[in-house]
């Protein structure tokens, strides 16, 4: 696979409703004061003193003991030996104890003498300071087993021999030594490591900080600080467990079988239509891909210890090792989500969903309401193409585009166990077409716009547009539904005609100034975009780090998401200001350098030219963009022909149009060809991947991160300009070279 990047230059030319609950959310009662330990009862006797006999049966007399009078010592137990001789023996029985324990493990105690620093001069030690002490100690015992052969001798100098020939610190170095020392005394704890509760900082001894006596030198680790997770709380996230009989599982479905063979009763623990990933006591529901029929893999999931089987076809479970039940049904495709939902207990019920669709703008959008539903202070996951967020900033990364049903309904039950009240969802039309969001209950549908993409999967436009409209068309309570739309797309009509027509319509546009939430002024640079937004309930000024007019839409997107469940204007703003870049979505990449740099998943014709213009309308001087070499080639009017004739010179003459291009089939080169002739007021576009983090080349799949390779590209070209070489007009040469 090649790819390419080209120039093109540009010249300059002179009040507010109660938030809206589209769904309860059901909590789990939670003891916040956790019981405490009981107070201890005390039962008091009162009775009758009895009185002792002064003559014992022996004969001899007992006076009786007055209640203030001194215990009586207990009888003596040490037979004759005195308080001394015993402590003499106990001593003596520790020391043996020690010297056996110490011949067990004496390569660990060795290691850990000869490992440990100190200073030598501790044996002029006045004795008030404990650790000096310690030091003193450490070094006699070293002393002591090089004596006995047992430790090498070792050449440590002490303070002064350190501070030997050099001169008398003047005053002011005197202060500032101190200073230093102070400062090394802080070092970075990892969270991730921490237990519940510790401390971010650690003020800990020179050693563990890296310090040393007077005239040592800073441990640069010292003041990697990281700001941003201080005052954050470490919250884990908890798997949720279920397990139902195989009777209840069908029951709470309402899947009929057309039959049923073995023990209904069977415990289910999980559910998978994947045989790699089954483990005892799942349920394997043999679904039926476009590429391969799960019907086939039975015996893979019987051996990885599957205990019930859902198939459409007939299949012999006599002859597996644990399967005892088997259930057919007319399709196993259609009644996945329901025994996936029913399974973990329906999840999305609880929760307030919102459900992303379109062609384009679907992850930036989802970014931007996520960020919106936390700043109103909600706990909210999010199911995007690029990741799965369970709350907050609890990451999981995707393994693919589009979430399986039981992966959706997994991570919905894993999101509810922990507290998430709202998820943020991106509908694409494979999940929709194919059943996947089946049984999530929507609470808001967003449309974002539509054009010509997957049609190797729908076949036809009409099909592709059918698929997302499913989304809409469950929208039809009227007291809990909203529909989200953009009416300058040509498709609105359509969308806001699915489902119930009395269900509230909050529209949005940039042209359109009809629309319920529209700017009546935006700016875009290079590195910000700002736009006043006019709403039904006020208006609203967002500066955003999202770059370009494509940008403007996913925000007028959330924002009359907003609008449409009463959220307080100033939360909308604050979120949607929160969310600074989203991962391969026209993300900046910022090396302090003075050209922009934006990497973005545009991966279709429609697509590129849409950023491209988003691009133009930024006004940079020039434009360098690294795309793949079929699109290039198509959006400059190269035949194949044309680009291997130029290929074999290494050679690319100026387009008709005055840009021009390069081609090569490392993407890595094209990358960095492009960075390098980056100049002040420029923009590089690297576009195809975005967030994805491999390429594939044949059979092998590496890692390749688009991002990764700009900011490495950026250092390597600072530093090449810094030796003073012009990288302006490379990777060109001229025709008189060749």
């Amino acid at each position: 696979m090649a790819f390419t990047f080209t120039l093109q230059s540009h010249t300059f030319l002179s009040q507010n409703p109660n938030l809206l609950s589209p769904k309860p959310t059901f909590f789990k009662p939670r003891n916040l004061f956790p019981s405490l330990p009981k107070t201890p009862s005390f039962l008091s006797l009162h009775g009758t003193k009895h009185s002792l006999f002064a003559i014992g049966p022996d004969g001899k007399f007992y006076p009786n003991t007055a209640d203030n009078d001194p215990p009586e010592a207990p009888e003596d137990t040490a037979h004759g030996v005195s308080k001394w001789e015993q402590v003499h023996i106990q001593a003596s029985r520790a020391r043996k104890a020690q010297e056996e324990d110490f011949k067990k493990n004496q390569s660990t105690f060795l290691k850990a003498i000869a490992d440990t620093e100190v200073n030598p001069n501790s044996l002029n030690s006045d004795g008030d300071d404990l650790f000096g002490e310690i030091d003193k100690a450490i070094v006699m015992e070293r002393q002591e087993l090089v004596k006995q052969g047992l430790l090498k001798p070792k050449d440590i100098k002490g303070s002064s021999d350190v501070m030997e020939g050099v001169e008398e610190l003047e005053p002011e170095e005197v202060v500032d030594l101190e200073e230093i020392d102070e400062l090394t005394g802080l070092t970075v704890i990892d969270t991730d490591s921490d237990e519940e509760g510790s401390s971010g900082f650690d003020v800990g001894a020179g050693e563990k900080s890296g310090k040393s006596n007077a005239g040592a030198s800073l441990d640069e680790k010292s003041f990697d600080l990281d700001f941003d997770s201080i005052g954050k709380v470490k919250v884990n996230i908890v798997e949720p467990k279920f397990r139902m009989s195989l009777a209840e599982l069908l029951d709470e479905s309402k899947v009929v079988p057309v039959s049923v063979l073995g023990d209904l009763e069977v415990e289910i623990t999980g559910i998978q239509d994947d045989s790699r990933v089954v483990s005892a006591g799942d349920l394997f529901v043999c679904r039926v891909g476009m590429k391969t029929d799960g019907h086939l893999y039975l015996s893979e999931a019987d051996k990885r210890g599957a205990v019930a089987v859902v198939a459409s076809k007939e299949v012999d479970i006599e002859e597996t090792l644990g399967c005892k039940a088997l259930v057919i049904v007319e399709d196993t495709n259609a009644v996945l989500p329901a025994l996936a939902a029913a399974f973990y207990k329906f999840p999305s019920k609880n929760m307030a969903v919102i459900g992303i669709t379109g062609t384009n703008g679907k992850t930036t959008t989802a970014n931007l309401v996520k960020g919106m539903y936390e700043a109103m202070g909600l706990r909210t996951g999010m199911l995007s193409t690029v990741a799965y967020y369970i709350h907050g900033d609890h990451k999981l990364e995707a393994p693919n585009t589009i979430p399986g049903a039981i992966l959706v309904q997994n991570l919905m039950a894993k999101m509810l166990h922990n507290g998430t009240e709202a998820v943020v969802m991106e509908a694409t039309s494979q999940g929709l077409a194919l059943g996947r969001c089946d049984e999530v209950d929507f609470d808001i549908a967003v449309f974002t716009n539509l054009t010509r993409d997957h049609l190797d999967f729908h076949g036809t436009e009409e099909e592709y547009k059918n698929a997302k409209a499913k989304l809409f068309a469950r929208m039809v309570d009227p007291e809990r539904h909203r529909k989200v739309v953009n009416v300058d797309d040509p498709n609105a009509p359509f969308f806001i005609a699915q489902g119930n027509q009395e269900v509230p319509v909050v529209t949005f546009a940039m042209e359109n100034k009809n629309a319920d939430v529209h700017p009546l002024k935006f700016e875009l640079s290079l590195f910000e975009t700002q736009v006043l937004v006019n709403t039904p309930h006020g208006i609203l000024e967002i500066s955003s780090g999202l770059l370009g007019k494509h940008n403007i839409y996913n925000i007028l997107a959330a924002v009359a998401v907003g609008i449409a469940v009463g959220a307080p204007l100033e939360d909308i703003v604050r979120g949607i200001e929160e969310i600074d870049a989203v991962p391969g979505r026209c993300e900046l990449i910022d090396e302090e350098q003075a050209f922009g740099v934006i990497v973005d998943y545009a991966h279709t014709p429609d697509a590129l030219s849409r950023l491209l213009d988003s691009v133009r309308e930024l006004r940079p001087k020039r434009i360098i963009t690294v795309d793949i070499l079929d699109d290039m080639l198509a959006g400059v009017g190269w035949s194949m022909q044309e680009y291997l004739k130029h290929g074999e010179n290494d050679y690319y003459p100026p387009l008709p149009n005055g840009h021009r291009l390069f081609l090569h089939d490392i993407r890595r080169v094209a990358v960095r060809c492009a960075v390098a002739m980056g100049e002040e007021g420029d923009m590089v576009v690297v576009a195809g991947k975005g967030h994805e983090t491999y390429q594939i080349e044949g059979d092998k799949k590496e890692f390749f991160d688009d991002r990764e390779e700009c900011r490495e590209a950026l250092q390597y070209v600072d530093e090449l300009h810094q030796a003073g070489i012009d990288t302006s007009e490379f990777p060109w040469r001229l025709p008189e070279s060749h």
